[in-house]
């Protein structure tokens, strides 16, 4: 090798070295004023009444979080950028769930659910561009009260926000890597089978990855991306859609509540090359139910790291996302172990042990799904170490009950968190090829170097 050759060899190692630095330092938010993430929970039954915000009792982990938050319910952006909301709850038995997800004065997301004489559990997302000052809070629909249910170590009811990492690093680069997106369906639609999922609203779409006529999107720039898509039937109707990448098929969501309206969502993390297309399918005929007022199919996408050339992604994020493609009793008091991978940077994800095993120090989000086998109750609980986190529950008396919940956790390197069942209730868990609905998945949000 000549020695400009050499030279040349040994700058462009500094380089990457140097990107490689750099970026991860932007990404992971080295200054905690920078980072705004919680995830707020109930604890205890409750009663709200109609039109009313809710207010959580219980703050299970955050940082940034507005001082006034938890007492007043209402989430006032102190700094701008894309953020990302997630709504979960479970009602009382045979009570009606309601609640609307408002930015300042405007309709963003609705959650729908009703189990006749049983406890009906529902949830969506949003992710949204705010200014600083703009307000996100979660109210009951006008005219209709809502009973929850919860208690200290039954935590379904909650609230989760977090600052998008590259919505901090997008002034740094030209904003190459503020790609997100948030589509909605305010109408009633029927799909046939195989046909793509089209949303009438764009909420926000940075970077123009989402195409509303196509109902897909595709990646401006390689890297990990993470999907959530929620949907509500029509009464008495099936949904049944799918998450594809390409012409691969990921996950899915599934729903019917006889005589009733049936939601269900599900989570995915994927690594996307530039191009890539990701869209939502319907499996059969869906009919969505949706009004003006009404908001209760969405799909959302953001950028977690843009892959670069001669870096390794291991050193530049940690994420995992993983499925059940088989049905499964899980005994009481027992982890779930999921056998299907999406994605695993770091391998920070133990497909022995159903563990996830932070590498490094930092604040993490995490979404849990599930589908429960036909009239059979699923009870799940997400832990840290041996701390409880949250739960997740849900029954449709002889059909196939979806649920769902996520959490922000702040990590020490070398903690665990997985998924698993109550101490003294089983959970039959329903998979199998090209049926997955049992997702676990998590991505850094922020880290210090």
């Amino acid at each position: 090798m000549t020695a400009i050759n050499a030279f040349a060899w040994l700058m462009l190692l500094i380089t990457a070295t140097m990107v490689k630095t750099a970026y991860s330092c932007i990404i992971a938010g080295n200054t905690q004023h920078d980072v705004i993430a919680f995830t707020l929970g109930h604890t205890e039954h409750f009663h709200a009444a109609n039109g009313s915000i809710i207010i959580f009792n219980k703050v299970i982990d955050s940082m940034g979080l507005p001082s006034d938050f938890q007492t007043s319910g209402v989430f006032t952006c102190p700094a701008r950028g894309v953020y990302k909301f997630q709504v979960y709850s479970l009602t009382a038995s045979g009570k009606r769930l309601w609640l609307e997800l408002y930015k300042n004065k405007k309709l963003v997301a609705s959650v729908y659910g009703y189990t006749p004489n049983n406890y009906a559990a529902a949830a969506n997302a949003a992710i949204l561009f705010l200014k600083e000052g703009d307000e996100i809070f979660v109210k009951t629909r006008d005219k209709y009260d809502v009973m929850f249910f919860g208690t200290p170590d039954q935590i379904y009811t909650t609230f989760s926000g977090v600052r998008l990492p590259n919505s901090r690093v997008a002034a740094s680069n030209g904003h190459k890597d503020d790609i997100s997106f948030s589509a909605t369906l305010s109408t009633h639609k029927v799909f046939g089978p195989n046909s793509t999922i089209l949303y009438n609203n764009v909420l926000q779409n940075k970077g123009n990855g989402y195409n509303m006529y196509r109902g897909s999107f595709t990646a401006p720039v390689s890297g990990i991306y993470v999907f959530h898509f929620f949907s509500l039937a029509d009464k008495n109707s099936e949904i049944w859609q799918e998450l594809y990448h390409n012409n691969d098929y990921v996950c899915a969501l599934y729903g019917l509540t006889p005589s009733e309206f049936a939601a269900a969502g599900n989570t995915a993390i994927v690594r996307l090359r530039s191009g890539d297309i990701v869209q939502i399918k319907a499996r059969r005929s869906n009919t969505l139910f949706g009004e003006h007022d009404q908001v209760y199919s969405t799909f959302s996408g953001a950028l977690i790291t843009r892959e670069l050339p001669n870096v390794p992604l291991s050193s530049m994020t940690i994420a995992f996302s993983v499925g059940l493609s088989r049905s499964t009793v899980v005994s009481a008091n027992s982890k779930v172990v999921y056998d299907l991978i999406f994605v695993n940077v770091k391998h920070a994800y133990d497909q022995l042990t159903g563990d996830f095993k932070a590498p490094t120090d930092g604040l993490y989000e995490f979404n849990v799904h599930a589908l429960g086998q036909q009239g059979a109750p699923i009870w799940l609980e997400l832990f840290h170490n041996y701390k409880y986190i949250v739960s997740l529950y849900s029954l449709v008396p002889s059909m196939y009950g979806q649920t769902g919940n996520s959490a922000v956790i702040r990590l020490h390197a070398g903690d665990v968190v997985y998924v698993k069942t109550r101490f003294d209730r089983s959970s039959a868990l329903y998979g199998g090829d090209k049926n997955i609905y049992c997702t676990f998945s998590g991505y850094l949000v922020s880290s210090t170097c």
